[in-house]
């Protein structure tokens, strides 16, 4: 079985890190097929809505350390029973395996939705933080663990998290690296909504279908672009560009499908232009 399963089912493209076992650590493999099928879902007019969860109980625990090898002195321990890939060299030469990539879940013009079931530790809570809208079961836990094994927010995490809920809580979870759960990440913000353990997953199938199934795919596109741009923008230049992409979306075949299918009382059928 693949460390990472992809399906597309009306609409929506799952991706599933697939590691039960380790709590879906991450691997080099791993990050290369999560950001090829982000590219895939991207690139498939038939996708709508991208989809990120983990197998068994938990999300994924972010990097698997079994992989790093000694390191900077000694102080990041392998498991003695697996060989590891890097020694002393942590710097540039793991870069090769995980620079790449990590903003595809960004730059697609497809929504992506993380559905956190379990814990979303250092790199699987980053990648959840790279998805446009988060929602997590009650046993979900977070952590941003960088302070802790003597690194800086890593991938972007505290650009996203100071956008995401300020700067002082942004650094209250960075320098602290504890551990907080579901319902902290909610009143955070960091979560949309908090779901039994048992209801997640169906409720993030029914939410992604909703918006594949009625929400125009090129309306969506330029509403993720405005998303992530604005709080960089000022009033102005948001204004404008809202204005320039509505006079684009008037001409399209969405808009007049949309339209027309609200008048017939009918479900839309977009062509993504």
């Amino acid at each position: 079985m693949s460390d990472v399963l992809y399906g597309v089912q009306a609409g929506v493209a799952t991706l599933t890190f697939n590691r039960p076992d380790k709590l879906n650590a991450l691997t080099p493999e791993m990050l290369s097929a999560v950001f090829r099928h982000v590219a895939t879902a991207a690139a498939d007019p038939e996708v709508k809505v991208i989809v990120l969860t983990g197998a068994g109980r938990g999300f994924s625990a972010g990097l698997d350390m079994n992989l790093i090898g000694a390191g900077a002195g000694g102080q990041v321990q392998a498991d003695p029973g697996i060989a590891p890939q890097w020694g002393d060299d942590v710097g540039p030469d793991m870069a090769r395996f995980f620079s790449g990539g990590w903003n595809t879940l960004i730059t697609c013009r497809k929504p992506t939705i993380a559905a956190v079931n379990g814990a979303a530790f250092g790199w699987g809570f980053i990648l959840a933080l790279h998805c446009d809208i988060r929602f997590a079961s009650r046993s979900a836990l977070f952590n941003a663990t960088f302070a802790r094994i003597g690194v800086p927010g890593e991938k972007g995490s505290a650009w996203l998290l100071s956008r995401l809920i300020g700067t002082a809580r942004a650094a209250d979870l960075l320098y602290t690296a504890r551990r907080f759960d579901g319902a902290e990440a909610e009143r955070l913000g960091i979560v949309n909504a908090v779901l039994d353990d048992d209801a997640l997953i169906p409720h993030v199938t029914e939410y992604a279908r909703n918006i594949a199934a009625y929400s125009a795919p090129r309306a969506v596109a330029a509403m993720k672009a405005q998303i992530w741009t604005a709080i960089d923008d000022s009033y102005d230049t948001g204004f404008a560009a809202a204005d320039k992409e509505q006079d684009i979306a008037t001409g399209t075949d969405d808009f007049r499908e949309a339209f027309g299918s609200y008048r017939e009382k009918r479900m839309p059928v977009y062509k993504n232009r």
